[in-house]
């Protein structure tokens, strides 16, 4: 992919007699932009550089997906407080989305021509024909990019699994065993003293890494349904959620958030698969989207020879970019986040033969409709009270 950007960056900048330039990508969280290569005096500084959406003037046009012809900054009073005009020699500048089918990828910048003059018309209608037809061929690139990881990481989901539960069994017995050393040698130390103050920065990565080897677990007994530690007894649904709804009190009491619970009665007995853990994936995902001051509802129903389970939310949505790739294992938006909860909750759901979707509300926020079909995938999986 760099190589195909510097190609295209140099192009331009060779065409245009111009001495500076980058292109920057959009995150794969649909918020940020990033330096990916870059040309120039400060090339070196600013590679690696991420800006907000809307941040900056690369952030505007991102925001904006137009072209931006500048043909002297100081003279513009909307977005002179944008650019840092003394990073270049010049005050005139090209900036322009990269667009692919609606979709924004990325900005391209081009800024410092030789001759001192600036930029035209003319100019910027060439850098947007060139980066349109660019577009194309780096929306192929990371849509092969992601392919590429996704056969390396799980070409083969049986080995994927057995190798999980390995990975996650080798690492437990010794991190058990670590944490009980760390917690012995507190009880050596003052309380106040900079050794105990080291010794909890450890205690606290070593359970960090133990919950992320707990998710392994999860995950690897999830996808091996002849290894799933769930009991399979009869269980009612209801119950269920009415249980999960109390585990997050004490959260959403101290975050202001109020849970509705719309449920139907009587509905049939289903097998336990691990219904409560994707009750408690989904419901956690919706509280950390309210944040604050919010309403989570929550219905269930029988409708065409299927359980649905709908979680409605008011907190920020899902991004459009991310919709495919949210159920698939180690992805996450969240920057101390593991990546398996909703990959846990999707396969445990496919032991049921059944759905998950996610869309985005018209008055904002986002539903979660979980459907189980009556008569899937386990024989005598149902019962009426």
């Amino acid at each position: 992919m760099e190589k195909f950007l510097e190609l295209m960056l140099n192009q331009c900048l060779d065409i245009l007699e111009s001495d500076s330039g980058s292109v920057l990508l959009l995150d794969k969280n649909n918020r940020d932009i990033v330096v990916r290569v870059a040309r120039g005096r400060h090339k070196t500084s600013i590679l690696g550089e991420r800006l907000r959406v809307g941040e900056g003037i690369s952030g505007w046009v991102a925001q904006q997906r137009r072209p931006l012809l500048v043909e002297d900054v100081s003279k513009e009073e909307r977005i002179k407080e944008r650019c840092r005009i003394g990073n270049y020699r010049t005050n005139s500048f090209l900036s322009v989305p990269l667009m692919s089918a609606g979709r924004l990828l990325g900005v391209v910048n081009i800024t410092e021509k030789t001759d001192g003059n600036p930029f035209s018309i003319k100019e910027l209608s060439f850098i947007s024909a060139l980066s349109a037809a660019a577009s194309q061929t780096i929306d192929k690139m990371l849509y092969c990019e992601h392919l590429e990881r996704q056969l390396a990481c799980f070409k083969n989901s049986t080995a994927v699994t057995q190798f999980t539960s390995a990975i996650a069994h080798e690492l437990n017995n010794p991190l058990d065993g670590i944490l009980r050393y760390t917690q012995l040698c507190m009880m050596q130390v003052p309380e106040h003293s900079a050794l105990r103050e080291y010794l909890l920065e450890i205690q606290s990565g070593l359970k960090r890494m133990a919950g992320i080897v707990r998710s392994m677990l999860e995950f690897s007994f999830a996808g091996d349904k002849t290894r799933s530690p769930v009991t399979r007894e009869q269980i009612d649904v209801n119950s269920i959620l009415r249980k999960t709804v109390a585990f997050f009190e004490p959260h959403t009491h101290y975050r202001r958030v109020k849970i509705e619970l719309d449920l139907s009665e009587p509905l049939p007995l289903v097998r336990d698969c691990g219904l409560q853990q994707v009750f408690k994936n989904i419901i956690k995902n919706a509280l950390d989207s309210i944040g604050e001051e919010g309403k989570l509802l929550i219905r269930d129903y029988e409708k065409d020879g299927s359980l649905c389970f709908e979680f409605v939310d008011t907190g920020r949505g899902v991004d459009e970019g991310i919709r495919e790739k949210i159920f698939e294992p180690f992805f996450s938006t969240k920057p101390d986040g593991k990546g398996l909860g909703l990959a846990i909750t999707k396969e445990i759901i496919n032991c049921y033969s059944g759905t998950i979707a996610l869309k985005n509300m018209p008055q904002g926020g986002a539903q979660c409709t979980v459907a189980i079909p009556l008569g899937g995938a386990h024989e005598n999986a149902y019962s009426y009270k």
